[in-house]
Order: C-alpha cells, then structure tokens, then sequence
C-alpha cells in the first residue's frame, strides 16, 4: 500500500475528535452497554484476562480421593493462553464520491454553509460506520455469551478474519438447564414448571433472578402453551376451564405478582459481511432462555489499540466508545480511507449465577 498522507478533508480530519464528540447521539446504541461496563484499558489482553485465570485453572475433574489424577491433554486449555486479537475494519470512499464532491464545492452559486455541510456529511458516513462497527461485535460475542455460555468465531461469524474454535466461558455445568417437555410442543408443555425448577434451584444457592432473556419465537410459544393460558386466565379471575393469550405486559405481571423472573424479549440482529454481500445474523441462540440476576453482568475487558501508543504520522485519530477511528489518504492509487480497531473481549463475571434453559431439549 502506497505511504499515509494526509486526509483530503484536511482541516476537518484535523479535528476529528470534535466531530466525533459533537456527533455521539448520532451513533448507533450498543445492546451490550444495558449488561456490561467497559473496564479498564490494559496495555495488552489475553483470553486469560477476559475468561478469568482461576476460571481457567479451577476447570479440572472432581474424582475419588484414592484415584489417580486423570491426564488431560492442553488442546482445550491452549484457546486460553493466545492473545485476544484486534477487531478492525477499513472502509474506502470513492473517487467517484470524492469527484462529486468536488465538484460542488468549486462551484460559484453553492453557498459556504452548504460546502461546510457537504464536507461533513461526506466525512461523517464513514466516521459512523467505522465508530460503530466494532461495537456490533462486541454485542454479537455478548448475545452469544449470555444465550450458549460461549463465544464463536467461525468462518460463518468471521468470514474474512481469524477463526477459532468456541472459547467456553466455563458456565457451570448445574446451570445448563433442559425443560419438562419442548416448548414447541403448546398442549403439553409446561413453562411455568420449568420457571419454577430453575428459580427453586438456583435459591438453593443463594441466587435470585431478575428476568428472563429470550427470543420473540421463544415468546410465542411460551404465550401459546397451554399451561401459561390456563394459569393466566385463573390470574385474571376467568373461571375455570378457561383460557387466555395474554400479552407481554400482562405474563410479566402475572409473572412478577408470582415473585418469577420478568421475561425481556432478544431481538437483534448483526450484519456480517462477505464478499462484499452483508447477511443478517442472530446471535442469539434461538432455544435459550437466560436466566440473569439483577445488575451489570459483566465487563467488556479492553487494551489499547497499537497506534494509540504509538500514532502514524499524517493520520488524525478520534475515539468512540473506547474505538479507535483513523483517517488518512494515499496517492498512488488514490484513496481516502477511514479505520476502525478495538482491542475487546466479554467478561462475564457473574457466568455462576446466570442459567440457560433450552426449550427444545426435553429432560431425560
């Protein structure tokens, strides 16, 4: 690639952080900020650090006193040791567009204000998408923490980056929960059972949950059980052998006036890129209902990207949200790019005290 020089917007990307920070509502909001803080910005970051080093070491058998140790090879403990790698992004604006652009502004009869706001405009689309474009893989690794216990970087999920294998957030086995018959099934299954055994047994440890965390085809087939009608019909003083679909609002106070956990309804979707075609991905697991306490659930562990302890001559850097955006030019071949880094990784720190039902699994 032909050497860095300075943006084509010159004075503007000279100001990049005031345009950032004058702009901050206009980026799009992250799902994970409801769940996770940001924690402190480390010079490096390794999958020991976000999962937890005595996580990682406490993961051994419980056998007899009297047996042998068993000998395990490092296959599974080596995904931990690695260094978390950066998440980045480059986008490149058009000679065409930059054509167009100046065009206008070299015209006579185009007012100062108007220039100004081209400038910026023009600027800005790229700014935006680079600002945000790292967040949505964080909230993709969050949705997949919080629904499967695990994070996956595949091919499918990381078409054109590195690819791993899942990295276990080592959620206790006891907390991986099946149900009394698949929710799909509405004439004999039975959510309210099955909330009920997972609140009784998390009490047994001391845990009390806030809400529930599932999917809009998760809802429907809760709300159109059987079990939940008949039970929401006797809520609202029906009569007996009667039924009732109710709405969200009205399970939750069913729910709640019951002393469960509130459902809080999972509907996001990321756009993952690949040969230039972007597809819509759900990361939440479809057949997971997550039980959660009340509270952040963890913190999204961070480092500093490499150019912001040492910056690039000719480059001019904002932040957004702990990303760091780059802007710069180049002129053989001509093109103005604008970057993205973040060096992040989910740490769910109260993994012992979160559930995940699957309701397509039925209890054995």
């Amino acid at each position: 690639m032909a050497d860095k020089i300075k943006s084509v917007f010159g004075a503007y990307s000279e100001k990049l952080q005031v345009v950032v920070d004058k702009s901050k509502e206009k980026f799009a909001p992250t799902w994970f900020g409801k769940y996770f803080d940001w924690g402190v910005t480390t010079i490096g970051l390794t999958y020991q650090t976000a999962v937890g080093r005595s996580r990682i070491e406490a993961a051994a058998s419980v056998v007899d006193r009297e047996s042998g140790a068993p000998l395990r090879s490092r296959a599974e403990l080596e995904k931990y040791s690695g260094e978390v790698p950066a998440i980045k992004q480059l986008f490149k604006m058009k000679e065409s567009d930059y054509r167009n652009y100046l065009t206008i502004q070299n015209m006579a009869n185009v007012s100062d204000a108007m220039k100004q706001k081209q400038i910026l405009d023009l600027m800005w689309g790229d700014v935006k998408k680079a600002g945000e474009a790292p967040l949505k893989r964080i909230d993709m690794m969050v949705l997949q923490a919080l629904s499967t216990g695990k994070v996956t970087i595949n091919a499918t999920t990381n078409p054109d980056g590195v690819v791993y294998d899942d990295i276990d957030l080592l959620m206790p086995a006891a907390n991986k929960l099946t149900v009394t018959e698949k929710w799909s099934i509405v004439a004999s299954s039975k959510p309210i059972t099955d909330i009920k055994l997972a609140v009784k047994a998390a009490k047994q440890r001391g845990i009390v949950f806030e809400k529930m965390l599932m999917t809009f085809d998760g809802w429907w087939k809760f709300q159109a059980s059987a079990e939940v009608t008949a039970q929401l019909a006797g809520y609202f003083r029906m009569g007996d052998n009667q039924k009732r679909v109710g709405t969200l609002d009205e399970v939750n106070q069913m729910l709640l006036a019951n002393k469960f956990p509130y459902i809080e309804l999972v509907n996001e979707s990321i756009g993952i890129e690949k040969s230039g075609v972007i597809t819509a991905v759900d990361p939440w697991n479809s057949t997971s209902v997550t039980f959660v306490p009340s509270g952040k659930l963890g913190i999204i562990h961070n480092a500093y990207a490499i150019e912001q302890l040492k910056p690039v001559q000719q480059v001019q850097y904002a932040t957004n949200n702990h990303v760091l955006i780059s802007k710069w030019s180049q002129n053989n071949p001509w093109a103005e790019f604008t970057g993205c880094e973040l060096n992040a990784f989910p740490g769910l720190e109260t993994i012992d005290s979160i559930f995940i039902m699957d309701i397509e699994t039925k209890t054995a």
